[in-house]
């Protein structure tokens, strides 16, 4: 796959287009290559846990790691997609709220804080939260 094909299929995937997986993907192709394989054993295949889920997973460890605004747009771009799969607020912040032993509280806060954006972002993109 060529390099532009590789950065095309990387954000087709995510969702969005990240300017380190276009470098990456020029640059590395063959790093590339194995970060999309290993996407598709990941997500590709069936698993116990849905896609749901693993957006669930993905907010979790993006607030655990990341807990501070460089990483708040790929936390809520994950976000986001995990609320139009049907994940509900409340199970976003419970699960958020099960980190605070281990992680700290900053944890609650900075996920719900990005999360509540997310949900402004996408009322204003015409998004309706099913209840």
């Amino acid at each position: 796959m060529s390099e532009k094909n590789l950065a095309e299929e990387i954000a087709k995937r995510r969702g969005r287009r990240y300017p380190a997986h276009e470098f990456i993907a020029e640059k590395f192709p063959d790093y590339m290559e194995a970060l999309l394989h290993l996407d598709e054993i990941i997500r590709a295949k069936e698993r116990r846990f849905d896609e749901r889920m693993h957006e669930l997973f993905h907010i979790l460890a993006l607030a655990v790691e990341g807990s501070n605004p460089h990483n708040q747009p790929h936390l809520k771009q994950h976000l986001k997609k995990g609320l139009k799969l049907g994940l509900h607020p409340e199970e976003i912040a419970e699960a958020l709220m099960v980190c605070v032993n281990p992680a700290g509280s900053k944890v609650l806060t900075y996920g719900v804080t990005c999360m509540l954006e997310a949900i402004d972002e996408l009322k204003d993109e015409g998004w309706t939260y099913p209840d």
